[in-house]
């Protein structure tokens, strides 16, 4: 019966985007190491979430995702470039000290999605920009411009 399911799912693979358009993974990158979800609006717009922890920081990233083209189309997936844009926040929790950090950030990606599994693999890089209030100490350029990116997978339901 079980297998029969799994299948019977991955009979219908090909329809991430359209027909499954909830996806549950992981993601680590800068700031996240945890879960990562997607939901897509359309084949190509979705909205995406990162929720986990990078040392001493808890942070949430939710992105706004567009696909911008189709780059290669293989037989086992195809591999489509995409641009986010989005917000991150979090705390940084250290012994006696709470500290909140939010700013917002862009960047473009690669998604390969897989023909026969409900599956995409993903990788993205761009830049993140965080407010003076945040740096309490340093208004270093470092300090208001942050690396963001990540590389996960994710399983669509």
């Amino acid at each position: 019966m079980l297998l029969t399911v799994l299948f019977a799912s991955l009979a219908h693979a090909t329809e991430v985007g359209t027909e499954r358009k909830v996806g549950v993974g992981g993601e680590v990158g800068n700031g996240i190491l945890g879960l990562t979800g997607k939901y897509w609006f359309s084949p190509t717009v979705g909205v995406s979430a990162g929720l986990g922890n990078f040392g001493t920081l808890q942070q949430l990233r939710l992105d706004f995702e567009m696909d911008i083209f189709t780059v290669r189309d293989e037989g086992f997936g195809r591999f489509d470039l995409f641009w986010l844009a989005g917000i991150d926040t979090g705390v940084y929790v250290l012994p006696g000290l709470a500290s909140a950090r939010f700013g917002f950030g862009a960047g473009v990606g690669l998604d390969l999605k897989f023909h026969d599994a409900p599956v995409d693999a993903f990788v993205h890089a761009g830049l993140g920009v965080f407010p003076v209030e945040y740096c309490k100490t340093t208004t270093s350029l470092t300090c208001l411009l942050a690396p963001r990116g990540g590389v996960g997978a994710r399983y669509y339901f």
